[in-house]
């Protein structure tokens, strides 16, 4: 895992930046073309009130304002110092800015790092050191900027997204509005501009090749700012994946809801992976489970991410209040209860009273149920219609309502209505724009309104309405969040780490593997190793039969494939036999295997096959798996992953994850597994990989057999770093 170099900047740390009271351009010119112009022009244009000072020496005044020859020979120290430079001498003024008091710096300049060169990524690092060693921020270099609306300040010199008002005025963010960082300067502002059709954004924060303040320190930022009620980022790669959590959990503990589209899921060139654990998690996987454990919502479509955070800043923060759905089309009603059913999201029916009084308004073919279709009938009677809406919006049971505009015809006036009631009740309504005239009548008005949602789709509508759920749990758990406490003793974990140190190989031979699970109190199948198949037979007898027979070699991995292990030897002719067949086996496929001999065990009555894995990801260190096991884990790839370590609890949450999970609860007959008791063996072996993660490079538990409160290791596979 990559060391920490620092934690994120907290929001008084950047407050300089992102909403400074004195700004001054470095290298403006007159040209009008020209960055330096063009960035004087975005602050001024969202009418910034602060000091705006011009540095270039070769002018004594630019659009009649006084030009000064450096930041050193200003009166005032700037909070911020915006470099429009050319590359080569973005150094210098870095430092002549440092050296003259500015608390912060933006580099729009391109060039270093994201050339690929040496040199270039020597340049980068050279900023890097100087923002370290004089405390000066940097945002940059090739980066777009930041702008934030709730202060006037657009440091940037690309076009602000607006949007202008009848009036003439710029509408200004409201009180649920979204904050958006975004790694790349050209997908952020293509985003912002969702305030065009009304979506209110508190700040766009782009950290282009981030020297120095990077995504995590904008999320940290935003967690804390007021102006900000949900915050959108888009990214590719982070420098510290610990930082990105730290400032994921700093949103989460401040009600704060993340939402982030990660660009880059790919899987490129993926090495063969000597665990099974190793072929079910990637790179993406490590991020969807550091984020789901994080309260962090992931949208896989750039087209979702504002809809989604837009909808995350506006609802309602108890989020449990139950879904109506009304239409006045029977296809988005059908269309609607399909796309609730997708999500989990239910839409319990309106009780028998609230039944009748709504049949008296419909029409005979209409439907007072959940959904409601007030039918084309209705469509046209505004009275009528409304009558209805105010209906289910004033039930106590009903939280959100979700309704369709299928034409854009006197949509700004429906728009309206459902905005004063639901302001009036104080509940939310989601429109569901399925009109393919995007920017129909009543869009932006809906937008702007702070009960108001909208959606492309009922399916990111319901999509959506789902995860708010889930970040809603999140938000409870983590202010109920107890000390985690630990299973195993400190004395067992230093004794398997003696073990782990003392195995010979890269990968240690199943009896050490278990010996290793069983100091962190992992139940493991009893074994007896022995040299000759005449040994086998005498150990079997001692056991009781049926038994298993395997090699037992460090450099052997799959044994199955190998076909070095057998199964429900019944006495000790077939012991001694499959022995001989075993070690002809293990000479023939891996004939320079380092063998120690032949493990027999009892044979482990048949139960469900479970795998506890872990492959270690370069980022988040120990990510675990757990799936359903043998070889159904390849064939189906049931399995849910976490980071570590996890507490019973959330091992609970984890299991309860698995879409073959009825196969615990005694599925035809079976008897159920003990949860709990799974649960706490799934906790344990997360503290084994937490406390031994940097020595382990891929774990396997496969399988763990599992019936009723018997719960087994039968075999087991570690892999060191």
């Amino acid at each position: 895992m990559n060391s920490r170099t620092r934690s994120v900047y907290r929001h008084h740390e950047l407050a300089p930046i992102l909403a400074p009271r004195r700004v001054a351009i470095v290298g403006i010119s007159p040209s009008e073309r020209a960055a330096g112009a063009r960035a004087l022009g975005q602050l001024r244009l969202l009418g910034f009130d602060g000091a705006i000072d011009l540095i270039n020496a070769k002018y004594p005044e630019i659009q009649g304002m006084p030009c000064h020859p450096s930041v050193a020979s200003l009166p005032q120290a700037p909070d911020a110092v915006i470099i429009t430079v050319p590359q080569g001498a973005v150094e210098g003024v870095l430092t002549d800015a440092a050296s003259a008091g500015a608390k912060a710096a933006i580099i729009f300049a391109a060039g270093y790092a994201d050339t690929g060169r040496e040199d270039r990524i020597a340049q980068q690092a050279r900023l890097s050191a100087i923002a370290a060693e004089t405390g000066i921020r940097v945002i940059g270099p090739n980066c777009l900027g930041a702008v934030n609306y709730a202060a006037g300040a657009a440091l940037t010199y690309t076009n602000t997204p607006l949007l202008k008002l009848e009036d003439g005025t710029i509408a200004r963010p409201g009180d649920r509005a979204v904050g958006l960082v975004s790694q790349s300067g050209g997908l952020g502002f293509a985003a912002a501009q969702a305030v065009q059709r009304g979506v209110s954004l508190s700040h766009i924060l782009t950290s282009g090749n981030s020297a120095d303040v990077d995504i995590a320190d904008y999320i940290a930022y935003l967690a804390e700012e007021p102006s900000c009620a949900s915050i959108a980022c888009v990214f590719e790669a982070v420098p510290d994946a610990r930082r990105l959590l730290e400032a994921a959990d700093i949103a989460l503990a401040a009600g704060k809801p993340l939402v982030v589209h990660k660009l880059g899921t790919g899987e490129q060139g993926a090495a063969a992976a000597m665990t099974h654990s190793g072929m079910l998690s990637g790179a993406h996987d490590a991020f969807l489970a550091a984020f789901r454990r994080a309260g962090v919502t992931v949208v896989d479509e750039f087209e979702t991410l504002i809809e989604t955070a837009a909808y995350f800043a506006k609802a309602d923060r108890n989020g449990a209040q139950d879904v109506i759905v009304l239409t006045s089309s029977g296809g988005a009603s059908v269309m609607a209860a399909d796309k609730a059913e997708l999500h989990d999201v239910p839409l319990p029916q309106p009780e028998e009273a609230l039944r009748d009084r709504l049949q008296e308004r419909l029409p005979d073919f209409g439907t007072a149920r959940n959904p409601c279709d007030v039918t084309g009938g209705l469509a046209n009677d505004h009275d009528g219609y409304f009558a209805c809406v105010d209906m289910l919006m004033a039930d106590p049971a009903y939280g959100t309502l979700v309704t369709a505009h299928p034409y854009s015809v006197h949509t700004a006036n429906r728009v309206r209505a459902f905005g004063e009631i639901a302001a009036r009740v104080d509940k939310r309504v989601c429109n569901v724009w399925i009109t393919e005239y995007l920017a129909g009548s009543g869009l932006i008005e809906a937008e702007r309104d702070r009960n108001l949602m909208v959606f492309r789709s009922m399916d990111r509508c319901f999509a959506s309405i789902a995860a708010y759920r889930q970040w809603v749990e999140a938000h409870r758990a983590r202010q109920q969040r107890p000390d985690a406490a630990r299973l195993v003793p400190q004395s067992a974990a230093e004794r398997a780490g003696a073990l782990l140190a003392a195995a010979e190989g890269r990968m240690l031979t199943e009896k050490s593997a278990k010996a290793v699970l069983a100091e962190y109190g992992i139940p493991v199948v009893r074994d007896r190793l022995v040299r000759t198949p005449d040994e086998a037979a005498a150990a079997a007898t001692e056991l009781g039969f049926p038994v298993v027979v395997k090699i037992d070699s460090p450099d052997i991995a799959h044994k199955t494939e190998a076909g070095v292990v057998m199964v429900g030897l019944a006495d000790a002719d077939a012991v001694q036999a499959a022995g001989e067949r075993v070690l002809a086996n293990a000479a023939a496929n891996a004939p320079d295997a380092q063998v120690h001999g032949l493990l027999v065990q009892p044979m482990i009555p048949a139960g469900v096959e479970l795998m506890i894995g872990a492959k270690r990801d370069p980022l988040f260190g120990q990510v675990m798996v757990v799936a359903l096991g043998g070889i159904l884990v390849e064939i189906l790839g049931d399995r849910v992953l976490s980071t570590v370590p996890v507490s019973t609890a959330e091992a609970l949450s984890l299991l309860d994850g698995l879409k073959g999970g009825r196969l615990l609860d005694g599925y035809r007959g079976a008897p159920a597994v003990d949860r709990d008791a799974l649960a706490e063996i799934v906790a344990r072996v997360s503290e084994l990989l937490a406390d031994h993660g940097d020595a382990l490079e891929g774990v396997d538990i496969n399988p763990l057999l599992a019936s009723g409160d018997r719960i087994v290791a039968v075999d087991a596979l570690l892999v060191r770093h």
